[in-house]
């Protein structure tokens, strides 16, 4: 990834995902350290860390560097615990004597503001829930599924609803065991269907790019349904799509 940044330096990344429990949990550090120092963001997928009581804790770790103020860089690590452990998942632990961590019972979903970009982070099963993948309406450019899912039907159909219900993009990065990572964005059928960016599994370990039109999107956004029905870029915004909360993205900057 740094060669192809030092080859194509107009092509520079901002934001590295990679798939759920892809990254050994005692590497976080390292990871954390690796964005500050090269001031490219990372969301990966933590492998389950076990504690003394037994307890399996799958977590989403975010590290977001940045230069502070008298140019020194930094960088702040998000890590979060999955709040849906799938029941497979469950099964999984609970035939090799591991438990689900405890979780809070209150949503701790994280509005992640950065670069000028509004995002949100769900780890795999998160978001088959209807009530949590809604939190976030108008309020963000693009959410994150992390995931390590073989359904790969069922997520895809998740994936396109979310991106109309939410009206933003969706960027799924799966496991290459099982494929189907993909960015999604509000399009119109047609575009829809033909994904800008969208792979199926494979033996090599790659990794695709793709720069999001979040200005276009925020434009269109911000348009009302007589100026938005002709596009054929972006479906027109859903129902009680806040025109307030566009004008806060709009004011975070372009990223």
């Amino acid at each position: 990834m740094l060669r192809y940044s030092t080859r194509h330096p107009t092509a520079r990344i901002d934001l590295l995902i990679l798939p759920e429990v892809s990254v050994p949990h005692a590497w976080a550090t390292f990871i954390t350290r690796w964005a500050r120092e090269h001031q490219i963001g990372v969301v990966c997928g933590l492998e389950h860390r076990i504690d003394r009581s037994g307890n399996a804790w799958n977590e989403l770790l975010a590290a977001l560097p940045y230069r502070a103020p008298n140019g020194t860089k930094a960088c702040v690590p998000v890590l979060r615990l999955k709040r849906h452990y799938s029941p497979y998942e469950t099964f999984v632990l609970d035939n090799n004597s591991l438990t689900v961590a405890d979780r809070p019972n209150k949503s701790l979903y994280q509005l992640i503001q950065w670069r000028g970009a509004s995002f949100a982070l769900y780890n795999c099963y998160e978001l088959t829930s209807l009530v949590d993948r809604s939190l976030f309406k108008a309020r963000v450019d693009f959410i994150v599924a992390s995931e390590y899912n073989p359904d790969v039907s069922y997520f895809s159909n998740i994936v396109e609803s979310a991106a109309r219900d939410l009206h933003c993009f969706v960027v799924q990065v799966n496991s290459a065991d099982f494929g189907d990572s993909r960015v999604v964005s509000p399009a119109p059928t047609e575009k829809q269907k033909n994904s800008p960016l969208r792979i199926k599994g494979g033996d090599n370990q790659t990794f695709l790019t793709m720069e999001l039109p979040l200005k276009r999107l925020r434009d269109h956004q911000r348009l009302g349904y007589g100026l938005q029905k002709d596009s054929k870029e972006f479906k027109p915004t859903p129902p009680d799509f806040s025109p307030t909360q566009v004008l806060r993205r709009i004011n975070l900057g372009n990223s």
